[in-house]
């Protein structure tokens, strides 16, 4: 296999597309709420301490527009945010929208999130939805290090892409080429093992990994399996498997004594295969 360094127009555009893939996420989630997959309720979650959110400033910009432009969203980070950064950033009580890149966390980012509250001495959970994927191992890699060195106890949960290798990957990673998008990360954590060693080999104390067929077949509901097959008719069974067993939900956690893991290791997808018939997808070949 062969290497080339990214100039930076390589690195601009590609930038550029993956910022692309943000409003492709936007409208599959609309589709899956319009259709009756999921439910939107962000105005009923629990609040945690403090809330961060970290993107690119061309997405931040949008999402800081809607919210000011929202009364239900205002009122819910509350009438102390102020708006920074040209109209990129919050900075509210609870919650805190920063504009930056991923590949600058420490040496910028970290110093922007504790001016703005956050407390390494507090139990923090990081979520990273086809995130990290996108960048050079090397950048990514910093950030688990620097939680996992950092912060007494840690939660970190991903969403993103394995199996470059199969038939099914090489395509899914050259339909993604064609869009100038590289998913960089995919050959250093190709599998379900290597999503776990990222934060085993780095000294988290536990780590586990599930593709979402196991999400689907073990882990749902089978009251809610009935329910959305009476949504819209699925045909292709099987190309929805092989697509579900190419993205998967990797956790890890780092606690910095034996009497926390107790909380952590109960940290688990209620198993409802062990309570019910099988009620898996599966292809007939009908």
């Amino acid at each position: 296999m062969a290497f080339r360094t990214l100039t930076d127009e390589d690195t601009s555009i590609q930038d550029n597309a993956i910022r692309g893939t943000n409003e492709d996420a936007i409208t599959s989630k609309l589709s899956a709420v319009n259709a009756g997959y999921i439910q939107d309720d962000y105005s009923s979650l629990q609040k945690f301490y403090k809330y961060f959110e970290i993107d690119f400033p061309e997405i931040t910009a949008k999402k800081a527009a809607i919210i000011r432009k929202n009364k239900e969203l205002s009122e819910i980070i509350g009438d102390d945010a102020r708006i920074g950064r040209g109209g990129t950033e919050i900075y509210g009580s609870d919650y805190c929208l920063l504009s930056g890149d991923l590949r600058d966390f420490i040496e910028d980012l970290v110093p922007r999130l504790e001016s703005n509250g956050f407390d390494r001495s507090l139990s923090t959970l990081f979520l990273s939805e086809c995130v990290m994927i996108y960048m050079d191992p090397m950048n990514s890699n910093k950030i688990v290090e620097w939680i996992g060195a950092n912060l007494n106890t840690a939660m970190f949960i991903v969403y993103e892409q394995i199996l470059p290798n199969d038939a099914f990957g090489s395509v899914m990673l050259q339909n993604l080429k064609y869009r100038n998008i590289e998913l960089r990360g995919i050959h250093a954590y190709p599998d379900l093992e290597s999503q776990k060693d990222r934060y085993l080999s780095r000294g988290w104390t536990h780590a586990e990994a599930v593709d979402m067929n196991e999400i689907y077949d073990i882990y749902i509901d089978p009251k809610e399996h009935a329910r959305i097959s009476k949504l819209e008719m699925l045909d292709e069974l099987e190309e929805w498997r092989l697509l579900a067993s190419h993205y998967c939900i990797a956790w890890a956690y780092k606690v910095s004594n034996e009497s926390q893991k107790v909380s952590y290791d109960s940290v688990n997808f209620e198993n409802f295969k062990k309570k019910s018939p099988d009620h898996s997808i599966k292809n007939t070949g009908d």
